[in-house]
């Protein structure tokens, strides 16, 4: 008679590790069989490699259908593990007997149409609330995650644990058969299949190690055929399985029971000093706050290991847990503050660990081009986020700026673009994030080529035959542009080309020219040709110029403020690419709109503000466009709507350009106060559009001046000159410009 132990366990928890490994030893199993699936048994060897460093997972996806995956995760701390390490240490025969990932995939496709990845369990996990909160209540706890650390995880003796184990949840599942999924009725039913087939088998003794909540399951075993009924007919697809990095933040997202683990960094913690009395896991806290230039002495690790000791103790603990060790440290270390917490749960109760697994691991070959080019560039995975400001000058910055420009274009979001911080072409900033996610999205972008240059030119192509916007184009080929294609940006080039000689959408060129003038502008420091983009763009501006004042004419305030945001961004290309040809062709149509009865007001008083900025106004012509628009004949909501162009996002030029202001308040307090007060709404709704920090310097630079405008120096002080003075500055000044 086959003798089958039940060995209820938490996949996650240092507690569980240690019943596991003792129970293992105790019984000496022929057979050990593993919740898991069974295709995983071809990756078992690599367990044994030397490159293989928990956290860890095993990845089961549908190669047609990539993105239909799921995951199981392994840390150091997980039972399953250590179940692994032990059938490989003393040669035991292992097994994975959960449903198959054949099947397990089918039902993941016809739940969730292959939008996301899910891991191992996710389904039971979105049963409402946890059953061992009702233990919890039951004894004390405030919830069954406490309860289940204090009494398995952190329980020293495990003597008959799984006993009591299997005795608790089988009460659970009794008062609470909701919690059960039919899909996990369809594993528990997979699982006594496999059982039944090991017990024909010539094994003496064969340990079950499986989650807790499946344990009654597998004891009280139905008749066959109710077994056979429940798997009849079951969906089935090809399925593939890998071994892939994990980290210990992304082990705190649906793994486990309830809400997942939350504490990670801890369990590693207590399964690697199991007989530490706080004084390690205190001192690594204090080391952590230092290097935050904090002042924390010995004299704090030895009092907040007492205090959380004498916690526990108060509480009827046998040590103390996370909490009471977190509640010491904020009394003595933050002097009751939780603030730094934060910092301790981010670096050390969650952890910042990935991990490892051998390049013998069966992978696709376009996962093996990436992770060649991140070693040859030293920009491997982690798993923390990592900030990169890349120099374009230097060849292994151009290089990887390459490699993550081609991995965006492939929608792989590990390296994000952030703002440099500067106006040149030659500075980027990256930052670098990984999830685990990211390798089901480079399983599936590898069936476009088994390289990331190759990937990217077809799968791009792909994208560019189905685009039929001039500006969604346009944005694409800005993308690609830093990518250094030069075959793909020529087809999308010709592409281009095509659209916009068909297109007669004027609003659409507006929107296209700014992603235009950028690629022109980024060639600079690309090396490549870009004289097609270049004589494309102009024939575009001339095209606007010829045709683009009638959309400003006869159009409501919400087409006007459209257009208002493609005018301001195309001005702004324009002032940064600064090409005489194309400033002048610019300016011209910007003059246009300026100079025309029935264009929106809106963009009348923007273009005169573009004008003006750019000197092609004078003051005095400007003034007296200002006495027009604020006459009496005007309509109030045709002043309003000049007023907000002209002053549109010019808060803070207002107080910088001495001569606008003047211009502005030189105006306003010449009006009498018959006008002053009939145009106080419109001037209110203008200056409303300013940040408060904005309205408060202007007003305080108001009060420097006259009643008629005249600067009284009390604002900005007085202006007198002192030629010594001045001559003082002037050779520092020429050292600042290198002029002399």
């Amino acid at each position: 008679m086959t003798d089958i132990h039940l060995l209820g366990i938490r996949h996650h928890g240092p507690g569980s590790c240690r019943n596991i490994l003792q129970e293992l030893e105790r019984i000496r199993p022929d057979l050990i069989l593993l919740e898991g699936p069974a295709e995983a048994e071809a990756l078992m060897p690599f367990v044994s490699y030397g490159q293989m460093k928990p956290p860890v997972a095993l990845l089961g996806y549908q190669p047609d259908v990539p993105q239909n995956a799921v995951f199981y995760p392994f840390a150091d701390f997980s039972p399953e593990w250590q179940a692994l390490r032990y059938a490989l240490r003393e040669n035991v025969t292992l097994r994975f007997f959960d449903l198959p990932l054949a099947h397990s995939l089918a039902f993941e496709a016809e739940r969730k149409d292959g939008n996301e990845p899910v891991e191992a369990d996710d389904e039971a996990i979105k049963q409402p609330g946890d059953p061992f909160d009702l233990l919890a209540e039951a004894a004390g706890y405030t919830d069954g995650e406490s309860w289940w650390n204090m009494n398995i995880e952190q329980r020293r003796d495990g003597s008959g644990i799984f006993e009591a184990v299997k005795e608790a949840v089988t009460a659970l599942r009794e008062a609470l058969p909701e919690h059960t999924s039919r899909r996990n009725l369809v594993r528990e039913a997979w699982m006594r299949r496999m059982i039944r087939a090991a017990q024909k088998e010539p094994f003496g003794c064969i340990a079950v190690i499986c989650g807790a909540w499946h344990v009654p399951a597998l004891e009280n075993m139905p008749k066959v055929k109710d077994d056979n009924e429940l798997l009849k007919g079951l969906p089935k697809v090809k399925a593939e399985c890998t071994w892939i990095p994990w980290t210990y933040d992304r082990l705190t997202f649906r793994s486990g029971y309830g809400a997942g683990i939350d504490s990670p960094g801890w369990y590693h913690y207590l399964w690697h000093h199991p007989e530490d009395d706080g004084t390690w896991w205190v001192s690594r806290i204090a080391a952590l706050l230092r290097k935050k230039d904090m002042d924390i002495s010995v004299a704090h690790v030895i009092e907040t290991v007492r205090l959380a000791q004498t916690t526990a103790a108060l509480r009827g603990l046998p040590a103390p847990t996370l909490e009471e060790y977190n509640e010491a440290v904020t009394t003595v270390m933050g002097f009751g503050d939780d603030m730094l917490l934060q910092l301790v749960r981010e670096s050390l109760i969650v952890g910042n660990c990935l991990g490892k697994v051998p390049e013998a691991v069966p992978k696709v070959p376009l996962l093996i081009d990436v992770e060649r080019q991140q070693k040859r560039l030293r920009v491997p995975f982690t798993a923390e986020i990592k900030e990169m400001t890349l120099d374009l000058r230097k060849e292994t910055d151009l290089e990887r700026s390459l490699f993550f420009h081609r991995l965006a274009l492939l929608d792989i979001d590990w390296a994000k673009p952030e703002t440099a911080g500067g106006k040149g072409t030659f500075k980027e900033k990256w930052s670098l994030y990984h999830r685990p996610e990211q390798i089901v999205c480079i399983i599936e972008r590898a069936v476009w080529g088994n390289t990331v240059e190759e990937a990217v030119q077809k799968y791009v192509s792909d994208r560019m035959t189905g685009i039929t916007r001039i500006p969604e184009l346009t944005g694409l080929l800005d993308r690609v542009i830093p990518a250094n294609l030069p075959e793909l940006v020529e087809a999308m080039t010709i592409r281009l080309d095509r659209l916009s000689a068909a297109s007669t959408d004027i609003v659409e060129m507006m929107e296209a020219v700014p992603d235009l003038m950028n690629i022109v502008r980024y060639g600079d420091v690309r090396n490549l040709d870009f004289s097609k983009v270049g004589n494309m763009l102009r024939a575009m501006v001339a095209r606007i110029l010829a045709g683009g004042l009638l959309v400003c004419i006869n159009i409501d305030e919400e087409a006007a403020g459209e257009l208002l945001e493609h005018l301001s961004a195309t001005n702004y290309a324009v002032s940064t690419l600064d090409d005489e040809e194309l400033n002048g062709m610019w300016y011209g149509f910007v003059q246009q709109i300026r100079n025309s009865s029935g264009a929106h007001p809106l963009l009348s008083g923007y273009a005169a503000r573009i004008l003006y900025d750019k000197g092609r106004i004078s003051r005095e012509e400007m003034r007296d466009t200002l006495s027009f628009y604020s006459s009496v004949g005007n309509a109030p909501s045709d002043i309003a709507y000049w007023f907000e162009g002209f002053l549109r996002a010019s808060g803070s030029v207002l107080l910088l350009d001495d001569n606008l202001w003047q211009l502005v308040n030189g105006w306003l307090c010449g009006l009498s106060d018959a006008n002053f007060i009939e145009l106080l709404p419109v001037i209110r709704r203008t200056f409303s559009n300013f940040t408060t920090a904005e309205r408060r310097k202007l007003g305080e630079k108001a009060k420097g001046f006259e009643l008629n405008g005249t600067d009284t120096g009390i604002a900005s002080g007085e202006h007198s000159c002192n030629d010594g003075d001045a001559s003082k500055v002037i050779p520092l000044l020429g050292r600042l410009l290198g002029i002399g």
